[in-house]
């Protein structure tokens, strides 16, 4: 059986789209919870009209990763999913998922591409996952693996201990699995939709960004660190504040000294960072060239 938690709290408006995206699924082993945080919209009436073809509870919960936990713990399947409400599951998603884990039962993780579609649903062209690699993954602050395209086997996540309660705990989801010994598959094909909307909150700086260098510094305080991976340490939370700077707004004045600081700290923390660093640091001043290029270029023609 696969079980899906679909974490939600007044989403009415895109909900519908992610539930029949689910029970459209040919596949006969599959459950479906949806866990709602407690909804003032019209969630609740959303829920209530798929009768028994989902099961669905409403309280409320500390976040999305509490309302994941929930679902999961009471889920029957060996192979569990979280989606969020306002994402899509690909047409045959879960049976091209299932038959990996079938052919290889030592593989924890089965991930694929997530396409990114806007508000109104549009696609808008997708999230190609690379191989997972962990050092690649700390070295540069990356979480690789595109979360609604992602399916896992419950043992890992029993073994793991569940989401983290903080935000991406997708992020840190997977370097947990990969430390404990977790192995991953990637799949050529597009499993989801990830929906991109104003109001995401995964691209707000106050919420991102501390999480991220924490989830990082984390890691490494873990006990029984192996010593090739501790030594990346100075090398990752570097990364981590370098990343920090893709959720700022460049053009305010106020994120660009916050910009700055950042990358001084990542300077500070790992010197022999510096190429991602100029890198970084340069890439507005780099992508206004290529503009100014473009524009000699198409006059000249």
């Amino acid at each position: 059986m696969v079980s899906v938690v679909v974490p939600c709290k007044n989403d009415a408006r895109y909900l519908p789209s992610a539930l029949e995206s689910i029970l459209s699924q040919k596949y006969p082993h599959l459950e479906c919870i949806v866990v709602d945080g407690g909804s003032t919209d019209e969630t609740i009436d959303v829920l209530e009209r798929y009768g028994d073809r989902i099961r669905w509870l409403s309280e409320p919960d500390h976040g999305a990763f509490d309302a994941v936990n929930r679902g999961w713990k009471l889920s029957k399947g060996e192979i569990l999913a979280w989606l969020n409400a306002d994402d899509l599951w690909a047409p045959d998603a879960v049976r091209t998922a299932v038959e990996v884990f079938e052919r290889r039962p030592e593989v924890d993780v089965v991930f694929g591409t997530a396409g990114v579609v806007d508000e109104h649903g549009r696609l808008r062209g997708d999230l190609v996952p690379s191989t997972w690699d962990l050092e690649h993954a700390l070295s540069h602050c990356l979480p690789l693996i595109p979360q609604p395209a992602s399916f896992m086997r419950r043992r890992i996540l029993e073994q793991v201990g569940w989401l983290y309660p903080a935000w991406c705990h997708d992020h840190d989801l997977w370097l947990r699995i990969s430390r404990a010994g977790g192995t991953f598959e990637k799949i050529q094909a597009r499993l989801a939709m990830d929906r991109m909307r104003p109001e995401n909150l995964r691209r707000v700086p106050e919420l991102v960004i501390p999480t991220k260098i924490e989830l990082t510094k984390r890691f490494f305080a873990a006990p029984g660190l192996p010593p090739d991976l501790q030594r990346l340490r100075r090398r990752a939370i570097s990364a981590a504040y370098v990343r920090a700077v893709d959720y700022l707004q460049i053009k305010q004045p106020r994120h660009c000294v916050r910009a700055a600081r950042f990358l001084a700290q990542a300077a500070v923390t790992d010197p022999f960072n510096i190429g991602s660093i100029g890198r970084r640091a340069t890439r507005p001043f780099r992508r206004r060239a290529r503009r100014f290029l473009g524009k000699i270029l198409a006059w000249a023609s």
